[in-house]
């Protein structure tokens, strides 16, 4: 009759009342009319018999399956637990069927899910397995297992707290004392099933630990009585020498077990069985826990449990004793080492607490992630998931081991954190790493390595808690997310290099660490752009008793295109190999690029390191600088001096190339790499002028922008002349700013230009334009020294060149009676070298000084012209008065494009007449201005009538012929300036043809003077020298020196006359401009263009 039960299928669903109610009322008919007993007229007809054993059959199978209904799962809440039995949760796999790691959401709960395969026994083992637990009740048994019986699979589903035991063979924080503790509670429950059944498949696979790491054995489906069945018998008699099946099989296993715990892996047995080698195998910092006694009770245990003659096995009963002695052998060995430990240990132990305390539970994890939804998932490498969440963490600080207190008396603080989960299907060296890692961060300390805040080692699962890194990792910040300028970058590496300086180094006990495999991927930007060294997984320590820097690998790990090529060629790698690595993340910096970049991997197969290496032998590094440093970015994103100046790229190529050395004994070491970066940051940091100015300073310094401040109004708002701090220009301060490189501050006088606000934010962009034009620094420029951008306002801090403008001297004849025409040209040619940087410099990013006009041209005190405002003209096209207008070029009206060629040639016969272009007597005639009268003047030869009067004494005092020489060439230039649009000079073509102005000039004065200006300015015969030839051509001198200016042979190159010998007390005003024009001139051919 058993038999005939197995064949009703278990109800598809819940019974109603109804049908439990008839199943047992069939139930009570079946027993009120039996078979047996009765008389042959008693009895029903076979048929109503056989219809009643069907129903009692059926209803009493149904009424089982509710009385274990609280025993079973559904098949929809097991799959999604195990990912649908996916491999990443596959812990074994054997002959019955497979185990996976899982978690139930309904219960919040981990378990162990074994899905039998029922092709092998069509699945009585699952029946085996509940009937056998629920028979055997001992604390270190599973009790009461769950199970899903439907669709053809037979499951069984434990419940596993912390998984099992093969999880945590090499998991650091577990403790010798605590691995005894499980054997003994396996060998204790070995011992109570003994009396008559044997388990059969003990492995360490089949212990499941506890919420309080208490064992539990399970998988009892081979699990057979005494005597055997015959099926039993043939099953496993491959591993004796007879058939007879004795608990003496377990004792076997348990002792694999016992060596498995031991070596904290699974252990290499050889033919000859375990051989005295298998102290080596043993985990150092768990030998360190154990004493001599200890050890060689454990082993001695284990080597009889192998013993190839079943009946030379002791019993467990036997085994059991025996480690309760070495249990309490151990804790008496504990207490003595408290008692007794030195610094070392005390660090050790203060480490060991502190992983225990770092422990958080698998549920918080899941909790915080919403189960590892893809929502929280921010990225992924190898065999790695890394995942962002909100999580409580205990606030341990520094902990010691002499505190005694307990998680529960620490505070929680709420945290973003990276949570970095390490699959199940990651190698031996994959999961070695999680836990090198773990031990490793944790005894590391430094605001450039990344803090490890927590880990989890529960159902199999291998996670690490770190703190997030707001900016992602170096690699993404270079290749996608932003661009950083060079003092950044030069930042992030000293951030980088003080980090491997801290692991390179023996501090308080801490062991030196080699990382092993440093790249722009394992660094790390948190929020402030601060670096921080992670991933050490592939870390190895050097022991500070270890005299020899070398250590010889076994196994080359890394990443090829970062790797030391002696590492690779020898398997030898010291710290030196770091700073390889860290030599091809300095390239990188510089780049923009990672290492793998399809660019490099196209050229060679070993990525940028050898191009790095090729370019800087040939001199032609500077092709890798990253673009974006130089190039703008974007509308309202700006950078300032983005590129690196000359000493600073020269600094920091230098020790990058040093780093990448081919051979280790070149390489520098990490303190030479940190000091030459810090000169590379400082001498950067020099030029470096531009500071982000708080709208109350302003406000203080202009007194609200009071009328007593204002030195003018601009086209788009107005000036204020104001005493402000700034960020000096050639002086760096060893006090302040040495982590930025930024100079000390000093007191100056600034110009500070107030943009009036308009409507719809217009005027924003152009802002920004402005504050990016910093990058065209130029003598002939005003340097902005920094900015303002708070609420509505937008203001601007010049430097204070003067308070007036060349405008303000074209207004006033008396003004302009000081400046001859030498001075001049001088002047137009400073302008034009001033535009031409802009034009240069600037054309990729699309910003040209479109509008150039005499109001915005500063004169200092000695009278060195410098363009103004740059910002560009669109910010008053409409609505602005006819002074601008008469700038404009003709085809603006058409084509709506400003040209400044054509507005440079305007300020040209403005300075030429001596008044500005909208000057009342121009306007009379026509509304263009200067522009147009000009123009015809010099068609019907006339120009002359415009002329400054001033000029035509001066320009032919000395030789008519060569000042007539210079004025034409003057007029020729700013005609064409003013032609249609296609005719139109280029500005290098203007500077030319204004400095064959100037020299024609400059020879008339020559010959002018007496010999004794030749002799002050150190000329003794210029004729000689082939500065000016007959022409009035100039030309290179052949030998410089001969013929400076000042004293004989000197190589200062200023142009002051205040700098010249004292008999120039003998010349009188006019000479002195002739001679300062003709030495400027002078120092710009010796010396070559400013520009450059």
């Amino acid at each position: 009759m058993e038999d005939i039960s197995k064949g009703f299928d278990v109800p598809a669903k819940a019974p109603s009342e109804e049908d439990i109610r008839k199943w047992r009322a069939a139930v009570a008919l079946v027993k009120n009319n039996p078979r047996k007993g009765k008389s042959v007229h008693e009895r029903p007809p076979r048929k109503i018999q056989e219809n009643l054993q069907v129903s009692f059959f059926a209803a009493r199978a149904a009424l089982r399956y509710l009385d274990t209904a609280h025993e079973r799962y559904k098949l929809k809440e097991i799959l999604p637990a195990t990912n649908n039995f996916s491999h990443e949760n596959l812990i074994t796999e054997g002959a019955l069927g497979r185990v996976y790691k899982g978690y139930l959401l309904s219960g919040n709960k981990n378990v162990i899910v074994q899905r039998l395969d029922c092709k092998y026994g069509q699945g009585d083992e699952l029946h085996t397995e509940i009937s056998m637990v629920k028979s055997l009740r001992h604390k270190n048994i599973v009790s009461f297992p769950r199970f899903c019986d439907e669709n053809n699979e037979k499951i069984i589903i434990y419940e596993a707290y912390h998984g099992t035991l093969n999880q945590h063979l090499s998991d650091p924080t577990l403790t010798w004392s605590q691995r005894l503790q499980i054997c003994l509670g396996v060998a204790r429950a070995l011992n109570h099933i003994h009396y008559d059944v044997i388990h059969c498949d003990i492995n360490s696979s089949k212990i499941i630990l506890d919420e309080e790491w208490e064992p539990k054995i399970y998988g009892f489906e081979l699990s057979t009585k005494y005597p055997q069945s015959w099926r039993h018998r043939l099953l496993f008699s491959r591993y004796f020498n007879t058939n007879n099946l004795t608990p003496k099989y377990d004792v076997y296993s348990f002792g694999v077990v016992l060596l498995e715990v031991l070596c904290g892996r699974k252990p290499v047995i050889t033919n000859d069985g375990v051989n005295e080698e298998v102290e080596e195998m043993i985990d150092p910092n768990l030998r360190k826990q154990m004493d001599t006694q200890t050890f060689t009770l454990f082993t001695s245990i284990a080597y009889k449990c192998l013993n190839q003659q079943p009946v030379q096995r002791p019993t467990m009963d036997h085994i059991v004793k025996e480690l309760e002695e070495v249990l309490e052998l151990q804790w008496e060995h504990a207490a003595n080492l408290k008692q007794h430990s030195n610094v070392v240990e005390e660090s050790t132990s203060s480490n060991m607490l502190k992983m225990d305390f770092l422990k958080i539970p698998l549920r918080e994890i899941r909790r915080a992630t919403n189960g590892f939804d893809r929502a929280c998932f921010v990225g992924s490498g190898g065999y790695v998931d890394v995942y962002r969440a909100e999580l409580d963490i205990l606030s341990i600080g520094g902990l010691s081991s002499k505190e005694e207190k307990g998680k529960d008396e620490f505070p929680k603080i709420t945290k973003t954190v990276a949570i970095k989960r390490i699959s199940s299907r990651a190698d031996e060296q994959g999961k070695q790493g999680f836990l090198t890692e773990i031990e490793l961060v944790t005894s590391c300390k430094h605001p450039n390595i990344v803090s490890l805040l927590g880990f989890s080692r529960e159902a199999g699962e291998m996670i690490i808690v770190y703190e997030y890194a707001f900016k992602g990792s170096l690699s993404d910040y270079l290749v996608s997310m932003g661009v950083l300028t060079w003092a950044q970058r030069i930042q992030i590496c000293l951030d980088v290099a003080h980090g491997i300086n801290y692991l390179h180094t023996d501090i308080q006990g801490k062991p030196r660490i080699i990382h092993r495999d440093i790249k722009s991927d394992n660094i790390l930007l948190d929020e402030n752009l601060n670096a921080k060294l992670a991933d050490f997984g592939l870390s190895k320590c050097h022991p500070t008793n270890q005299h020899r820097s070398t250590i010889i690998s076994k196994n080359i790990a890394g990443t090829t295109l970062y790797m030391d090529p002696e590492y690779l060629a020898t398997n030898k790698y010291k710290r030196e190999s770091d700073i390889y690595s860290f030599g091809v993340v300095l390239f990188e910096v510089l780049s923009g690029r990672v290492a793998y970049d399809s660019i490099y991997m196209n050229e060679n197969d070993l990525g940028l390191a050898p191009i790095a290496r090729r370019r800087f032998n040939e001199g032609t590094l500077k092709e890798l600088i990253d673009p974006r440093m130089i190039e703008d970015n974007d509308d309202h994103i700006f950078t300032l001096n983005k590129g690196p100046n000359q000493d600073s790229f020269h600094t920091f190529s230098k020790i990058a190339y040093q780093c990448i050395a081919e051979t280790q004994v070149k390489r520098p070491t990490i303190e030479v790499v940190i000091e030459e970066l810090q000169k590379a940051l400082r001498v950067q940091g020099e030029t470096m002028v531009l500071s982000k100015s708080r709208l109350s300073d302003i406000v203080f310094a202009t007194q609200n922008f009071a009328e007593t401040h204002c030195i003018g109004l601009d086209t788009i708002g107005m000036m204020y002349k104001a005493e402000l701090d700034h960020f000096g220009n050639n002086s760096v301060s060893e006090t302040e700013g040495q982590k930025n490189g930024e100079p000390s501050r000093k007191h100056i006088t600034v110009a500070i230009k107030r943009i009036t606000s308009r409507e719809g934010g217009q005027g924003r962009r152009e802002f920004f334009e402005e504050i990016d034009m910093r990058a065209c620094k130029h003598p002939n420029l005003v340097s902005l020294l920094g900015f303002c951008d708070e609420g509505d306002e937008m203001i601007l801090v010049y430097e204070h060149v003067s308070d007036r403008s060349l405008d303000n001297y074209l207004k006033s004849v008396d003004n302009m009676n000081s400046f001859t025409w030498t001075h001049r040209l001088q002047m137009c040619l400073e302008i034009a070298r001033g535009l031409n940087h802009l034009r240069t410099k600037m054309i990729n990013q699309g910003i040209i000084h479109n509008v150039i006009n005499s109001a915005n041209i500063m004169l200092d005190k000695n009278g060195e012209a410098k363009i103004g405002c740059f910002v560009i003209s669109k910010l008053y096209l409409t609505n602005q008065k006819i002074d601008m207008k008469v700038y404009e070029c003709p085809e603006y009206e058409t084509t709506g494009k400003l040209e400044n060629i054509y507005s440079f040639g305007v300020v040209l016969f403005e300075i030429f007449c001596g008044r500005v272009a909208y000057d009342p007597v121009y306007i009379k005639e026509n509304d263009k201005g200067l522009a147009q009268i000009a123009r015809e003047c010099y068609d019907d030869k006339t120009i002359e009538t415009i002329m400054d009067p001033k000029l035509k004494e001066d320009i032919f005092a000395s030789n008519k012929e060569r000042g007539k020489c210079s004025l034409d060439a003057f007029l020729k230039i700013a005609y064409r300036c003013l032609g249609e649009a296609t005719k139109r000079p280029t500005m290098e073509t203007v500077i030319k043809e204004l400095e064959s102005a100037l020299n024609s000039m400059q020879v008339n004065i020559l010959y002018g003077l007496n010999s004794s200006i030749g002799e002050i300015c150190g000329l003794e015969d210029v004729s000689n020298h082939g500065l000016y030839s007959s022409s009035g051509s100039s030309s290179i001198p052949t030998n410089p020196v001969s013929v400076s200016y000042g004293t004989a042979g000197s190589s200062q190159a200023e142009s002051d006359y205040e700098t010249l010998p004292v008999n120039v007390s003998q010349l009188n005003e006019k000479d002195l401009s002739m001679c300062n024009a003709l030495i400027a001139n002078y120092n710009a051919k010796l010396y070559g263009n400013p520009d450059q």
